[in-house]
């Protein structure tokens, strides 16, 4: 079907509709795949104790979780989240955790924010310490449209874009982390939702006509066309760091609450979900389990390598969004690559 700024007013009404039907239509079919899906056990996870990781959105659902995960590895994390309630509930979950002291760090972290995104960057840069692990977590989900302060649809630049610009910043202390024999890790989450909608290269920030779906759904096909390009670069030039993309399931969780229609589908199909918990264990295995080691710059769904849709794999759309992202963020050359 054409992309929405190809199209008329009368046209966007029917775009909209057709993009509420193949989301019911789609979810429905994926939540059986998931309802008859089980956890992959993690088998001789990687030694990682008093290394580091980061993850953005850590204080709650499938990052908090993660982060306890991590912890129990025997890595220290550096959790960033929000200022106020958000870092009130992590430190309240790491108290009642009984964690060693030390082992979880918060650092204020506004995704949606580029400028707080580079402080971010900047506060674990001047603390000289490897990063064997970065986890871009963070997300939002059909939400209505706003832009940003930098002037970004909301869900690309929180979903996408932010995280596109923590991982250059931090790509050094990654390189240094990783070895030929145990490299560094990025994880970027994804979704199965990347087959709901289109990919709008010109109008990334969703100006000609907005969907709440479309939105959310170009947002994490980006995350994948990211890991892609990202991993080749990488791989290239044989330096010791790894990405994987990865869909955690469809999870109970508070993201289905933003909109009637994911309350429905929750209410009339949520016997079908994982957990929070169990969400975090697919992120765990593919942070810790040396079983991927080699299946880097892949999409992942229910921890097997699955294909994206086609757009999504098409070489000249992955090349400009790349190029694109790197002129938005004004990157001139990504993580020093």
């Amino acid at each position: 079907m054409p992309n929405p700024s190809e199209m008329g007013c009368c046209s966007n009404i029917f775009v909209d509709i057709f993009m509420f039907v193949k989301m019911l239509i789609l979810s429905t079919k994926f939540l059986l795949s998931e309802a008859f899906s089980s956890i992959r056990p993690l088998e001789d996870p990687l030694k990682r104790e008093k290394e580091y990781a980061v993850i953005t959105g850590g204080n709650r659902g499938i990052g908090w979780y993660t982060v306890k995960g991590l912890v129990e590895s025997g890595m220290k994390v550096i959790v960033g989240c929000r200022d106020g309630p958000s870092k009130d509930l992590l430190l309240k979950s790491v108290e009642k955790a009984g964690f060693p002291t030390g082992s979880v760090e918060w650092i204020n972290l506004d995704v949606s924010s580029m400028d707080s995104v580079r402080s971010f960057g900047q506060a674990i840069l001047d603390k000289n310490v490897p990063i064997s692990l970065l986890i871009n977590n963070a997300g939002i989900m059909f939400t209505p449209f706003m832009l940003t302060k930098d002037g970004f649809e909301s869900q690309f630049a929180v979903n996408y874009l932010g995280h596109f610009l923590l991982t250059h910043l931090l790509m050094p202390h990654l390189l240094a982390a990783g070895t030929k024999d145990q490299p560094a890790r990025i994880i970027n989450l994804s979704s199965t939702a990347h087959a709901f909608g289109w990919f709008e290269i010109n109008d990334l920030q969703a100006k000609s006509h907005y969907n709440k779906i479309g939105a959310y759904s170009q947002s994490k096909s980006a995350q994948i066309m990211f890991t892609k390009i990202l991993d080749e670069q990488l791989s290239s030039e044989n330096k010791p760091v790894k990405v994987y993309a990865v869909h955690p399931g469809f999870i109970r969780s508070n993201l289905y609450t933003q909109t009637w229609y994911t309350k429905f589908v929750s209410l009339t199909m949520g016997f079908m979900f994982k957990t929070e918990e169990q969400g975090a264990q697919r992120v765990l295995y593919f942070s810790l389990s040396p079983q991927v080691e080699d299946l880097n710059g892949e999409y992942f769904e229910n921890c097997e390598v699955v294909k994206p849709i086609t757009l999504v794999r098409n070489r000249e759309t992955q090349k400009k969004l790349w190029e694109t992202s790197c002129q938005l963020l004004d990157i001139s050359k990504f993580g020093g690559l």
